[in-house]
């Protein structure tokens, strides 16, 4: 009886795959990406609610705001989103789940994913302050979405084979990835800098230590690449190099292979390494990498879309002009977003956990989820802060947070172009302090004993491994203050909010 169940399973595969590679590539392409958001969704979705739930009656003055982006920006530079209630998030996000799974048949495809495009529009502007969604790591599912909307050969009624679509969305995604790498290539060059020195990941990953903290497995992985810093020479030089290939992609599918497979390992890295999700909506869309073009020949695709499905093209073409335009002109780099068009400019300075720029640290708890940063339904903890003029949020504002809050840092050694993120008041200050709660003293000592040492102004200390152990022993020794702190504080506000038993004396 096993062996045939077993038999059966096997045979039922085989044909399933089977019948899956004989579906044209867009349509592969488009099986694959649409199931995967629609389980991340659906396991995200109660999260999400949660956090909305508290987010959109905190009281805050950023909960005002809807967009794309952690600032958050207009639609395309040009639209704002309206305010939802929590009901109609959960009915928001319900339907995109829906549209997104019923794009899946091969009934009226293009009609569901349109929807879903629209919905993307409206669900995820919701909840830009959220971990998993604020940022840039949702803005391509909106693009994905309205370009197969425009692929005419997922209408089996149309009977067309065409594979211009993948082309587009390479090259609408490569624009980006290699906008991105260009922007660290340029900034190193301006601050005379490489960024793909060893500790410059080491920093980022230091960063990421304080706001989204790992268990014990990962930051010993995180421990081994900052005590060494030529291994993490090596990374970081090959991911910059890597988003900069991503030109190629489109070119070549063996290229487009190569890049896609590489893309989804530097996501999942960074994920476990600096705690941000850029797996859960933004790896999918990779997947188009790894879906070849059967003709090998992709501008000989672009060009038979061109001349046989105008209707479908034009608008397609213009789209992905837009965010290569964008992409190109790092338009985002030196002006306001346009999101979901970017050209990705994310961790572009060059940087040393010893050298003599400014320091910014963020600890916090997420009470929220009851978990930790790194999960779905807490909130974003590294943008806002009573330091940045961009992301604004008072000591008093802060109060109204249901996590407690530690910001710390130095604000000396500004470049010029990097004083107009800083407050007035808090420029050139060698210790700066905030918290939304009151610190005990052994945490406020740790705090200036981790100041006092990544302000020395020795960048060769980036390179000395005893050095880097002893900052690291005091960074988990202050993280660890800081979670007695916060947990101290939780329980007294536990107490406080307790009704008082009066006991009767006879």
């Amino acid at each position: 009886m096993v062996g045939a169940a077993a038999s059966s399973s096997i045979s039922y595969v085989a044909a399933l795959w089977a019948s899956f590679a004989a579906t044209a590539p867009v349509r592969q392409f488009q099986l694959l990406y649409c199931s995967w958001l629609v389980l991340t969704l659906s396991f995200s979705l109660r999260h999400h609610v949660r956090f909305y739930d508290w987010f959109s009656s905190s009281g805050l003055s950023l909960a005002k705001r809807r967009g794309l982006g952690a600032h958050p920006g207009k639609l395309y530079g040009v639209l704002t989103p309206p305010c939802l209630t929590p009901l109609q998030l959960r009915l928001a996000g319900i339907s995109l789940i829906g549209c997104l799974a019923a794009s899946i048949p091969q009934v009226a495809p293009r009609v569901f994913l349109f929807l879903s495009f629209l919905l993307s529009l409206l669900y995820f502007p919701q909840l830009f302050a959220e971990c998993t969604i604020s940022g840039h790591s949702t803005i391509v599912v909106p693009s994905v979405l309205f370009l197969l909307t425009c692929a005419p050969c997922l209408d089996h009624e149309l009977e067309s084979h065409s594979e211009w679509p993948l082309t587009l969305i390479r090259i609408y995604l490569s624009s980006g990835y290699f906008a991105s790498g260009m922007c660290k290539l340029l900034c190193g060059i301006r601050f005379g800098r490489f960024w793909g020195s060893g500790t410059t990941l080491g920093s980022y990953i230091f960063d990421g230590m304080w706001s989204r903290p790992a268990g014990p497995i990962v930051r010993a992985l995180q421990e081994f690449i900052i005590l060494r810093p030529r291994v993490s020479s090596i990374l970081a030089t090959g991911a910059m190099v890597l988003e900069i290939a991503f030109v190629l992609a489109p070119t070549n599918d063996n290229i487009s292979v190569f890049i896609g497979v590489n893309g989804l390992i530097f996501h999942a890295g960074i994920l476990v390494l600096q705690g941000l999700d850029f797996v859960s909506y933004w790896s999918p869309c990779l997947l188009v990498f790894l879906v070849g073009i059967p003709s090998s020949e992709p501008w000989t695709a672009v060009l038979n879309g061109l001349e046989h499905e105008t209707g479908f093209f034009i608008p397609a073409a213009i789209y992905t002009a837009l965010q290569v335009f964008t992409a190109v002109t790092l338009r985002d780099f030196w002006l306001d977003d346009v999101l979901p068009f970017s050209c990705c400019p994310m961790f572009m300075l060059p940087r040393n956990i010893y050298d003599d720029w400014p320091k910014w640290f963020t600890m916090t708890d997420s009470p929220i989820n009851g978990s930790c940063t790194r999960q779905a339904g807490a909130m974003e903890p590294l943008y806002w802060s009573p330091v940045s003029p961009v992301f604004y949020m008072s000591v008093e504002e802060a109060k109204l947070l249901p996590q407690k809050v530690a910001w710390f840092g130095s604000t000396t050694g500004c470049p010029p172009e990097i004083r107009k993120f800083v407050v007035p008041e808090c420029q050139d200050q060698p210790f700066v302090l905030f918290s939304n709660f009151e610190l005990s003293k052994e945490l406020n000592d740790a705090l200036r004993l981790v100041m006092a040492e990544v302000t020395c102004g020795r960048p060769d200390h980036g390179w000395d491994r005893s050095r880097l152990k002893g900052l690291l022993l005091l960074q988990q020794q202050t993280l660890q203050a800081f979670n007695d702190c916060a947990a101290a504080s939780h329980r007294a506000d536990a107490a406080a909010t307790q009704p008082v038993e009066h006991k009767k004396t006879s």
